[in-house]
């Protein structure tokens, strides 16, 4: 009978996700979405990739592809990410950042490259003019889904020490007791309803 009810809230979970996207990106600032009912606890965290990572852009160096991995591993185990008041089980974990192994080229393929970089070099200095506005811009986004024995009525969002640009979070929650908004910081990351 509560089934209708959850497919509700996660719509109505879901299209709130898309105004939060659509929303302007502003560096040191993210946002938070949570959506209870039941047992169920869903939380999308946005976080400009400069303060998550220190770049916004797909990794160049082995340190970017290194800082890149360890971060997604952290998501992925929600490791001092997001601390949850209660008797929770993570059961879904889902984020934007790609894995990748850090490869070497082999010898014929630097080859191949490097006879080929004089004939893309002008519209590699395109493609950067074109793409520059878009790279400055990217978020990173992580979704959680809770199975909790309990009601949950407090989160504490842990990444403010590990990175510290991140100045504020915008919470945004819709439970079965109600809904709100508050601001998150270093001095204040716990949310509670």
């Amino acid at each position: 009978m509560k089934k209708p009810h959850i497919a509700v809230s996660l719509l109505l979970f879901s299209s709130l996700g898309f105004t939060v996207n659509a929303q302007q990106h502003v560096h040191g600032q993210g946002e938070l979405l949570v959506s209870q009912e039941g047992n169920m606890l869903h939380l999308q965290l946005v976080l400009p990739a400069a303060d998550a990572l220190g770049f916004e852009h797909e990794p160049e160096t082995s340190e970017q592809l290194n800082s890149q991995n360890l971060l997604a591993e952290r998501f992925t185990l929600n490791t001092n990410v997001i601390d949850v008041e209660g008797k929770c089980e993570l059961v879904n974990v889902e984020h934007t950042l790609e894995t990748q192994d850090d490869h070497h080229e082999s010898g014929h393929d630097e080859a191949h490259n490097e006879a080929h970089e004089g004939e893309h070099a002008s519209h590699k200095e395109h493609d950067e003019h074109e793409d520059h506005e878009e790279e400055n811009h990217q978020n990173i986004e992580v979704e959680y889904q809770f199975h909790c024995d309990d009601a949950v009525s407090v989160i504490t969002v842990a990444l403010f020490e590990s990175m510290p640009s991140l100045s504020a979070i915008q919470a945004q929650w819709i439970t079965e007791r109600g809904q709100g908004l508050s601001e998150l910081s270093a001095g204040k990351p716990t949310l509670s309803w």
